[in-house]
């Protein structure tokens, strides 16, 4: 691929109901990604909202509950492929619920969560600790508001094997 042909797509994933302070945080990300998109600098951008836990054995009944699992399902690949760990995302934990007082396993998700793709295959996620270092989204957003080549940028994105086929 060209080098100036390098546009990821992003996809943002915000809390709901967050705490002021968490929701300024993120309406600046999203200003941030929006105005990227605006000047060319990545393809599109798709936001979405997600709680604070998703319970696998019910997600699957919505729509927007079996995308998320089948995006939390390609961050697991992704995270396998690439040698980065998904720390923020506690990926098996037990919750009882008020309703019934039944335990039922659940995912725990970060306040916000972002998927980067290129030609469909997802490239990064964050946030992930790679090295030791913690990646976080704003973290992300600002390497890709970097004045970098995008041929630097694609070489950053290629260290971690894309995951195909999951966009």
């Amino acid at each position: 691929m060209p080098p100036d042909t390098y546009l990821p797509s992003v996809e943002l994933y915000v809390r709901s109901l967050s705490p002021a302070g968490v929701s300024q945080q993120q309406d600046h990300v999203i200003g941030q990604l929006q105005a990227l998109e605006n000047d060319g600098r990545i393809a599109d951008l798709s936001i979405y909202v997600w709680g604070d836990r998703l319970a696998p054995d019910t997600a699957h009944r919505t729509e927007h509950g079996e995308f998320l699992l089948d995006r939390l399902t390609a961050f697991e690949r992704w995270e396998r492929a690439s040698g980065a760990s998904l720390d923020a995302f506690g990926w098996r934990d037990s919750s009882t619920t008020i309703a019934s007082d039944r335990t039922i396993d659940v995912i725990s998700l970060p306040l916000m969560g972002l998927a980067e793709f290129v030609d469909g295959e997802l490239r990064h996620v964050a946030p992930c600790t790679r090295d030791g270092t913690v990646q976080c989204v704003r973290d992300r957003v600002a390497a890709l508001s970097a004045p970098t080549p995008s041929s630097e940028r694609e070489a950053e994105s290629e260290r971690a094997p894309a995951v195909p086929g999951d966009r």
